[in-house]
């Protein structure tokens, strides 16, 4: 899996790449440990920002005269409300978006072949829709044909658990999402940093996939522990003395 992984990271980008990868490690490792606590919280807080990006370039998008002040509070106001309310049902999303990506990863490892793959040079006057297309044709065609049916079975599995399960949804993503941040940007600052302790990693697949499975079981069990649950604390009863 590491192998995988290793060919797609640039290697030197510069120290604010450096930071931002120490940074993703750290708060991944928080997600793992701790996401479930201020889960309503992160996700309102997230769902506000993407909404307050979208309005903003929303203009431009739709070729609209108008400043994107407005569409950038519109939006905002509207996703964060969302995300408050509607929380159960973005874990849900999010569950299955992480179950996805881990479905590429394994489509990927199993079907790949012994092909040579690399990214498609992205340039900053390339649209996303072209470098997208560009992406896709590039995946060797066993991928192609099976990547779709397995991140889409990931997906919905993942959406169904979390919303039959609220509980067990919500510390499954936080710890899986977690893990996932810890393992690609550790890597990421390993391999600019310090590559030669990728050595120190497990060489075989097999005990790379136990290490990133155990980590997951044991974030969910730490989580499930500290997760608020949804009834909320019990009242306490006024203390009467009898005499």
């Amino acid at each position: 899996m590491v192998q995988e992984l290793l060919p797609l990271l640039p290697k030197e980008l510069g120290n604010i790449a450096l930071g931002v990868a120490i940074v993703g490690t750290l708060i991944g490792a928080g997600l793992w440990l701790a996401g479930s606590r201020i889960s309503r919280s992160l996700v309102t807080l997230v769902l506000v920002s993407a909404g307050g990006w979208g309005g903003m370039f929303l203009p431009r998008w739709c070729h609209w005269s108008i400043d994107g002040w407005a569409p950038a509070l519109g939006g905002a106001i509207i996703a964060g409300i969302a995300g408050f309310f509607v929380h159960r049902l973005w874990v849900a999303v999010g569950l299955g978006l992480v179950l996805a990506a881990w479905a590429a990863v394994v489509t990927w490892t199993l079907c790949k072949g012994n092909g040579v793959w690399s990214l498609p040079k992205f340039e900053v006057t390339t649209q996303f829709s072209v470098y997208a297309h560009d992406l896709w044709l590039s995946v060797p065609d066993q991928v192609r044909k099976i990547l779709p049916f397995a991140c889409g079975a990931a997906a919905l599995s993942g959406v169904l658990a979390a919303l039959l399960w609220p509980k067990l949804g919500i510390v499954f993503l936080y710890s899986s999402a977690g893990v996932s941040m810890v393992v690609v940007m550790g890597l990421f600052a390993i391999n600019m940093a310090r590559p030669q302790w990728i050595g120190l990693l497990p060489a075989r697949t097999s005990s790379q996939v136990t290490t990133v499975l155990a980590m997951v079981a044991f974030g969910a069990l730490l989580q499930w522990r500290i997760a608020p649950s949804k009834a909320g604390p019990k009242e306490r009863r006024p203390l009467v003395i009898h005499d």
